[in-house]
């Protein structure tokens, strides 16, 4: 097949025997058409490959035109952060549940992934956050985000004070379960159930979404997503609080604790079938109306 993705790296949700079928099945297609295919070790243990070869995920990306992954919205989610300082793309293959970001489903996996290799597909770039834990005055730990930056409560059933800043002047002081700081393409995940606006995916704007915030007025907020915004954490009466990063756990925080969060330097980029809409996903995915009738 004449295409621009000669190597192609897969990276698939581990530990879930029952998707070894859908993987081995792409493995094969990828193969006959003549692509050199880079499998993360969670990959191997679902399929047998004649010449494949095996790469660490975070450095899968280096090898690669282009990045499949193969799981729910949470697989891509680690696959971006994986090549986020490259300039692959990615395409995601949905075999998890809600699936606002992997839009080809296994049935039609094949079909798909031909027109996208001959050079038919949608291409949108979508910011990520880069954040920074940072202890009396140093960086004691960095992590990117491509849904959300959590800032949460940790066990304690009590409210945490945070103090928060964009560019360096001071928005407000609260007291709540804590703090979502999400990117467009994350304001469909924890920022939606916490209240946030829906922010379409090409916008370049940071949503700040407090949780159960205890002063009513205090709603969320979007900043330029040139922004950098500073949170401090005040450990008031001993209670301890966490940062999130996606699905990435960060260290417990203390009290004088920074999380910087600002944009990343580079950009992930999405690759979608044709036929994408962002507003038809939307219907889908949380039970909106019917289009009007033609």
């Amino acid at each position: 097949m004449n295409t621009q993705f000669k190597k192609i790296g897969l990276i698939t949700k581990p530990n879930v025997s029952e998707i070894s079928a859908t993987i081995q099945t792409l493995c094969d297609f990828l193969q006959r058409a003549g692509i050199s295919v880079y499998i993360n070790p969670e990959t191997a243990q679902h399929v047998t490959l004649s010449n494949g070869k095996i790469t660490p995920t975070d450095s899968l990306a280096d090898h690669c035109d282009l990045i499949v992954s193969i799981g729910g919205d949470g697989t891509l989610l680690s696959s971006a952060r994986a090549v986020v300082n490259t300039n692959v793309p990615l395409v995601g293959i949905n075999l998890g549940r809600l699936g606002f970001l992997v839009d080809i489903s296994p049935h039609e996996m094949e079909d798909k992934l031909k027109d996208l290799l001959e050079g038919a597909y949608h291409e949108e770039e979508r910011i990520i956050l880069n954040t920074q834990i940072k202890r009396q005055g140093n960086v004691i730990h960095e992590e990117s985000a491509f849904n959300e930056v959590a800032l949460h409560r940790l066990k304690a059933p009590s409210l945490i004070d945070l103090e928060t800043y964009v560019d360096g002047v001071f928005v407000n002081a609260q007291r709540s379960d804590g703090l979502i700081i999400a990117t467009p393409t994350g304001s469909t995940a924890y920022a939606l159930s916490g209240g946030g606006p829906l922010m379409h995916p090409s916008l370049d704007a940071i949503a700040l979404v407090p949780i159960n915030p205890h002063t009513l007025s205090n709603r969320p907020i979007i900043v330029d997503g040139k922004s950098e915004i500073d949170i401090k954490f005040s450990q008031r009466d001993q209670h301890r609080a966490q940062v999130t990063c996606d699905n990435v756990i960060l260290p417990e925080l203390q009290e004088g604790d920074v999380i910087s969060i600002k944009r990343h330097s580079k950009k992930v980029r999405l690759l979608h079938p044709t036929d994408h809409d962002f507003f038809n996903i939307l219907r889908v995915k949380l039970g909106w109306s019917r289009p009007p009738q033609a």
